[in-house]
């Protein structure tokens, strides 16, 4: 029997895009499968049951992977630490993409084309083994009952009716600022949806509390605040019992089309049909170059109007 590991990379958005490949290998292969993965987002994985266990990627060294006797490795991370600890780990069969400043380290190499995907998580997938592999990831995820009651829970405590319930999402971290809308605008636009009857709610991690207190205060209507106290797996479950998710593109975009929740999404430079909300003909994103040109007009026209597919 073949024991597999995947090795992840660190972003919600990137883990997500690997979830069809890993739903597959349960499927078709009789392996063991296991997964490298941030402490963070490894529930999202175990509560589905799409491997046999997950390590924790920043205390699992290289004699502890070695002992695990794992024959086969799948790198869905082109990170220098990644291929050396798959290497030096002695797994037999490595595959990963050529563009990894250590591909020599491989055994089998796929191409990559622009930027991490689904699309070419599915390459190195093919070179599994693996053959019937879904072309988005939806319904996957698995959420667990109790994360499900938290958040019906707190839907009733604070009021708000589901089906009229926005989840916005405005932050990003440090390295990715040039994804995000001004403060200005999202209070702009979400004074407008307040008044035509939604429940804005403004969503984020533990850190972007302070900031997202910060636009709620001067909204007309200040909106709730979901910080998920319970993990990811809490999130998970509020973007699902939302009607909608308004937000730029990131992580919770991801998570959210995850889960089956319509998304009007707001992108800049990276490209929608790479790393859109998928299936993208569900969805609505707003796209222009220069992120600063969209008003919140357009944020208002699309939400009211939800023309699926790509508005420039």
């Amino acid at each position: 029997m073949d024991k597999i590991i995947f090795f992840h990379m660190n972003q919600l958005g990137d883990l997500l895009f690997s979830l069809p490949i890993l739903k597959v290998a349960r499927e078709e292969l009789n392996s063991q499968n296991y997964s490298l993965i941030s402490d963070g987002l490894a529930p999202l994985l175990v509560g589905s049951g799409l491997v046999d266990g997950v390590l924790d990627k920043k205390n699992s060294s290289i004699k502890f992977i070695k002992r695990k006797k794992f024959n086969k490795a799948v790198l869905f991370s082109e990170s220098p630490s990644s291929l050396l600890r798959a290497f030096f780990s002695k797994i037999k069969e490595r595959i990963g993409f050529q563009t990894a400043s250590l591909s020599f380290l491989l055994t089998k190499k796929v191409e990559r084309v622009g930027v991490p995907s689904l699309f070419n998580n599915r390459e190195l997938g093919k070179a599994l083994g693996l053959k019937n592999i879904q072309e988005d990831y939806t319904h996957i995820l698995k959420i667990p009952q109790e994360n499900i009651n938290n958040v019906i829970k707190w839907l009733k405590d604070n009021n708000l009716n589901s089906s009229k319930t926005v989840a916005i999402s405005v932050g990003a971290s440090k390295k990715r600022q040039d994804k995000c809308l001004e403060n200005s605008k999202w209070i702009k636009v979400i004074d407008i949806l307040s008044d035509n009857g939604f429940n804005c709610v403004l969503s984020g991690a533990k850190w972007e509390q302070k900031s997202l207190e910060d636009i709620a205060q001067k909204c007309k209507i200040k909106p709730k605040l979901f910080i998920a106290q319970g993990g990811i797996l809490d999130t998970a479950a509020f973007l699902k019992n939302c009607g909608l998710f308004l937000g730029i593109d990131s992580g919770a975009m991801h998570l959210a089309a995850a889960v089956g929740t319509k998304c009007v999404a707001v992108f800049g430079y990276t490209d929608p049909y790479q790393v859109g909300p998928m299936p993208i003909d569900k969805h609505v994103v707003i796209k222009k170059e220069d992120i600063n040109l969209i008003n919140p007009e357009d944020i208002i026209n699309a939400v009211l109007y939800k023309r699926p597919g790509v508005e420039k």
